[in-house]
C-alpha cells in the first residue's frame, strides 16, 4: 500500500514560517485549507494547491509531497 504525506510542517520550518497565518499570506490559500493539510484531514489535493505551497515555500514538489510504500507484511 502507497501512502502520500504532505510534508508542510517541515518545509515551514526550513523557511522559518512559524504560523498559519504567515503561510496563509505567502500563498494566497485559506487559513482552513492550510489547517486541514497540517491536521491530515484532507483526502486529496488540488495540484494547483501544490503547486502554491511549492511557490510559497520556495521548495520542489518532491520536497512537500513524499510517498511512502508500507510494507504489507506488518
Amino acid at each position: 500500500m502507497l501512502t502520500v504525506e504532505i510534508k508542510l510542517l517541515e518545509q515551514m520550518a526550513k523557511k522559518d514560517i512559524r504560523t498559519i497565518q504567515e503561510i496563509h499570506e505567502k500563498s494566497g490559500m485559506s487559513r482552513k485549507a492550510i489547517t486541514n493539510i497540517l491536521n491530515n484531514k484532507n483526502v486529496r489535493i488540488k495540484a494547483d494547491t501544490i503547486a502554491k505551497l511549492c511557490q510559497a515555500l520556495d521548495c520542489e514538489i518532491g520536497d512537500l509531497v513524499v510517498i511512502k510504500k508500507e510494507d504489507e507484511n506488518i
